[in-house]
């Protein structure tokens, strides 16, 4: 419009008002002339082309402002989205020609919050993964549903299961021992710790079992601890054995002396055939209590590795030569024939000669205690690749099959209704003797044939 010409001849009025709201400026201008009704009418023309041009503007400015705002919300809501599905690091950015936002700020700051605290979960629980996996005792957790949730490695080689397969099944379909199900049933019942010992009797184990319920997070989870007490039981096991067969082996000779010592005091002691006989039953007590405590001594220090060892190159014949000669009369006294074969060339092995004679000692004394008169024992001695392997042979009467796992065991007798001499102990410590010595001992035997023992010693250098 030609400002001119609109009010031309006529004296104007002229008013300016900031729009702050378009950053423009409002010209309002008013004539003051004469015809006042023609400049009122084009006053209030000009206020109505303002005004619309004013409203035109605000709505596309708010046009145009909404449209940012929704496409602000459409990333805010994707955003959230993502980071709901995983998609951790979500970012809202603001369009460089405008000023940040607080709700962008305030999405950002909390997806660094989240991604922060996510991250530091997941190492959390990689680190506890690694500390349940590498434990020695397993690992079993269940929920409220008796669903398995977790299962560790040494769970799976304690009780034989896999993990991958048991996660998500019930645990019924996974153990199968009715003594794990009513443990687990009994600690989630009561909120209490259960333990109980089971025993696999598929392979002769022992497993101390602790459920415990854990309760958070809207979660009633069972937490089962599994481990293997075979070897403590075995120990606790040995243990009463020991005192048994210790008691044992003392107490008959004690009681023995004592009867013999109440017969002399009754008067048997004026005899003197019979008093001599007594006194030499007696010392014959003695003496076998004192070796069972010798040799309780010396297996207590070969199982606490404080004997010494010192290893030195040592020749095969000599001890067998030595051996031969120790026991050929009391073989012959009671009919038994001892025989001794050597391979020739025989190299020297390492070992103690004292420590070796004793082993073989133990052996040869076992044999002629099993052999009946009229048999034969054999003592032979051959390279075997780096190793020299001596063998004691005889015609007894054997061992029976299920004995020969336990023959090296402290006291173990294969039969002990037999009134034989010996402790129990000579082959747990001709055992150690070898071990000690860097060889090995092992039996074979055919009951009712005759058994045959074999030490393998390395060769010296």
């Amino acid at each position: 419009m030609n400002w001119r010409q609109l009010f031309r001849g006529t004296a104007v009025a002229y008013i300016v008002a900031p729009l702050l709201a378009f950053s423009a400026t409002l010209l309002f201008a008013a004539g003051l002339g004469l015809d006042w009704e023609v400049s009122f009418n084009r006053a209030i023309g000009l206020i109505g082309l303002v005004c619309g041009a004013a409203g035109i503007a605000a709505a596309v400015y708010v046009l145009v402002a909404s449209r940012r705002e929704r496409a602000l919300m459409r990333q805010v809501t994707e955003g959230a989205r993502r980071m709901a599905e995983g998609e951790l690091g979500q970012r809202v950015v603001s369009s460089p020609s405008r000023e940040p936002n607080s709700l962008t700020e305030e999405f950002n700051r909390m997806s660094e919050v989240i991604e922060s605290q996510v991250r530091t979960f997941e190492a959390e629980r990689r680190q506890m993964a690694v500390a349940i996996d590498t434990m020695g005792d397993g690992v079993i957790v269940v929920d409220s549903e008796t669903t398995v949730t977790l299962v560790s490695r040494a769970a799976e080689w304690l009780l034989g299961i896999n993990a991958q397969t048991a996660r998500g099944r019930p645990l019924a379909q996974v153990v199968r021992d009715p003594e794990v199900l009513n443990l687990v049933a009994a600690a989630s019942g009561t909120r209490q710790m259960q333990r109980a010992e089971l025993e696999l009797l598929y392979e002769r184990r022992f497993l101390g079992v602790i459920a415990t319920p854990v309760s958070g997070n809207d979660r009633e989870d069972v937490v089962l601890t599994i481990r293997d007490v075979t070897r403590a039981r075995q120990i606790e096991t040995t243990r009463r054995e020991f005192v048994s067969n210790v008691s044992h082996e003392l107490r008959s000779p004690l009681a023995s002396a004592n009867a013999m010592v109440e017969v002399l005091e009754s008067g048997a002691i004026d005899d003197r055939e019979t008093a001599f006989d007594f006194l030499q039953r007696i010392r014959g007590d003695v003496t076998r209590m004192t070796s069972l405590v010798d040799e309780l001594l010396e297996l207590s220090s070969l199982e606490s590795g404080q004997m010494p060892v010192h290893l030195a190159p040592v020749s095969v014949d000599d001890v067998l030569d030595e051996i031969a000669e120790r026991f050929q009369f009391a073989a012959s006294s009671d009919g038994i024939e001892l025989m001794c074969h050597a391979q020739k060339g025989l190299p020297h092995v390492m070992g103690e000669q004292r420590r070796l004679e004793q082993v073989l000692t133990n052996l040869v004394e076992n044999a002629l205690r099993f052999t009946p008169s009229g048999g034969k024992i054999t003592l032979n001695a051959h390279r075997d690749g780096d190793w020299v392997a001596l063998t004691v042979k005889d015609t007894g009467v054997g061992i029976p099959r299920e004995h020969l796992p336990h023959i090296f065991e402290r006291f173990y007798k294969v039969d002990r209704s037999r009134r034989e001499q010996g402790t129990g102990l000579g082959l747990a410590i001709s055992k150690h003797l070898v071990q000690v010595q860097g060889g090995d001992i092992s039996a074979t035997s055919v009951e009712g044939e005759g058994s045959e023992f074999r030490v393998k010693l390395r060769r010296a250098t």
